[in-house]
């Protein structure tokens, strides 16, 4: 796999490659850059990365226009954005820029290698700790539901319409062992001993 890491900050961007490294180990070829002319120059150069993980905010552009940019140039290189700023309106319009996922950098270091895995397997991914409803704006979690992933939330929110496995497998187009796997670590995060005390449970702190 071959990864662009751009940041304008060398301590940030070796702490990226060394959480990539340990994953990937010998399979991974990672190029850096500090700048989005940087970016620019090495996505004409070459077409083959597989994914980039950008900084928002880096000398030589706008954020959001170089995001629009890295996409044009390298329509088919998976685009992750990772940035300090993690207000919802930020992250849908780096999402509407063309970017296959976000990242808070207050997130954990494990978020990386979750985040490279899923949009490489298709999927959008966003942080945890930061949750957008359909208007975009970030939506009211609690504490346990923070520490879901994405699809996590998605399979809770099926428990909560009360759907079956075999139906959320369906709707969310997946094996139904992948969705009782995500039934199992959604109860163990709320400590939950089945389902309707995950729904009974979410639904008190959505309503306190």
């Amino acid at each position: 796999m071959k990864v662009l890491i751009a940041d304008d900050h060398v301590l940030f961007r070796e702490g990226v490659r060394m959480v990539l490294e340990d994953w990937a180990g010998a399979d991974l070829e990672v190029v850096e850059a500090g700048a989005y002319t940087d970016v620019y120059s090495l996505l004409e150069a070459d077409q083959s990365f597989d994914i980039a993980l950008i900084d928002l905010w880096m000398p030589g552009a706008n954020g959001f226009a170089g995001i629009e940019a890295i996409r044009i140039l390298a329509p088919a290189t998976r685009l992750i954005v990772i940035s300090a700023f993690e207000e919802s309106r930020d992250v849908r319009r780096v999402l509407n820029a063309g970017a296959n996922g976000f990242i808070g950098k207050s997130s954990p270091s494990a978020m990386v290698t979750e985040a490279v895995t899923r949009v490489m397997a298709g999927e959008t991914f966003i942080s945890p700790s930061v949750a957008l409803d359909a208007t975009g704006n970030r939506s009211k979690m609690s504490e346990p539901e923070k520490r879901l992933t994405q699809r996590q939330r998605e399979v809770l929110h099926k428990l909560q319409e009360g759907k079956s496995n075999k139906e959320i497998a369906r709707e969310l187009g997946l094996a139904e062992i992948t969705v009782k796997l995500h039934v199992t670590a959604i109860l163990r995060t709320f400590n939950a001993e089945n389902r309707t005390q995950v729904v009974v449970r979410t639904s008190l702190s959505n309503n306190g």
